[in-house]
């Protein structure tokens, strides 16, 4: 099967032009942005993976590619990047120094 690209939506947008194919199977689970570091906007479409688990592996995987992307980007060791990280997320679900507000609700149709 061919896969196919589709065109950056914004001028922000990560580039997928040398990544994996996606395929009509492919389905975006999550968005994440963020404004001049200053907050973020978070998009999770759930019905992808309607297990909590699932995401929460995929949160990890995810996890683990950010730490290969900073080590490569900033030649630093991965295990200490990957630690850096979960030290970051642990801190933020412990104080949640900020408040999340919901705009559109989750629904399944």
């Amino acid at each position: 099967m061919i896969g196919f690209r589709k065109k950056a939506e914004h001028p922000g947008a990560i580039s997928l032009d040398k990544g994996d194919n996606l395929t009509p199977q492919s389905a975006e689970v999550a968005r994440i942005w963020v404004t001049n570091n200053a907050g973020s906007s978070v998009w999770i479409d759930a019905r992808v993976l309607a297990d909590p688990v699932a995401f929460g592996h995929l949160i990890a995987d995810t996890m683990r590619h950010a730490a290969r992307a900073y080590a490569t980007t900033y030649d630093a060791d991965e295990a200490t990047m990957l630690q850096t990280i979960s030290d970051g997320v642990v801190e933020e679900l412990r104080e949640q120094f900020a408040n999340i507000t919901t705009i559109q609700e989750g629904k399944l149709n």
